[in-house]
């Protein structure tokens, strides 16, 4: 006997199904689940905290910034009216990666990645971040480079994970979100441009950052 799409001839699985559909819905997170996340978040704060009174960190961002914004000058530089595959963007891209550990492990410190579970979240974020940017590029060339759409996705990318440290550790880290939320929209206004406009977007980011972090220690 034929069974109608959606539907099971079983009224026992029909009926555990539902009761599990109903469970779902029903569950809330108890006072202690809630209580836990708080703390787990308060403790990710202070860990934060206490790590940017190091005065390495201000110079480190600002370091990063001056790597991003030199290394997609170049890539502006390079930058061809008619979009076509060309390797030394990614030659481009993987020294700007390497320069950016060079510039952390000088100005950050050695081992900064492994110093506190704060930085070390942001650390995993930023890479998510990297792979995401790289396989939006990945698909662009997939479907057909004539129409580079990968570079105003690179400023979603970055509004979401400014976004996600601003849930994780302060609401100030939506304020280079919604800058790269506008920076996404100016890559696709002045395509041409879009190389410089990001890389200025992140210097002015990071730099943002970092003088906020010097003027919270001068407090």
């Amino acid at each position: 006997m034929a069974v109608a799409p959606g539907r099971t001839s079983n009224p026992r699985v029909s009926q555990g199904v539902k009761g599990l559909i109903e469970a779902e819905s029903a569950w809330e997170p108890t006072a202690d689940v809630v209580f836990g996340l708080n703390r787990w978040r308060t403790a990710l704060r202070d860990d934060m905290s206490r790590e940017l009174d190091d005065p390495r960190w201000p110079r480190a961002l600002v370091g990063v910034g001056l790597t991003h914004l030199a290394a997609f000058l170049v890539c502006q530089w390079l930058a061809e009216p008619v979009s076509r595959r060309d390797l030394r963007y990614l030659g481009i891209w993987f020294i700007e990666l390497v320069a950016v550990f060079v510039v952390m492990r000088k100005l950050a410190g050695r081992h900064w990645i492994r110093r506190c579970a704060s930085i070390n979240l942001v650390a995993k974020l930023w890479t998510t971040f990297l792979i995401l940017s790289f396989n939006v590029v990945s698909l662009n060339n997939l479907v057909g480079i004539e129409h580079p759409w990968f570079k105003p996705v690179w400023g979603t990318l970055s509004t979401f994970l400014f976004a996600s440290l601003a849930w994780l550790f302060s609401p100030l880290f939506f304020i280079p979100a919604v800058q790269m939320w506008a920076t996404g929209l100016l890559m696709a206004k002045f395509d041409p441009y879009a190389y410089a406009i990001y890389g200025a977007s992140w210097c002015l980011a990071l730099c943002g950052l970092a003088a906020n972090i010097r003027r919270t220690r001068s407090v």
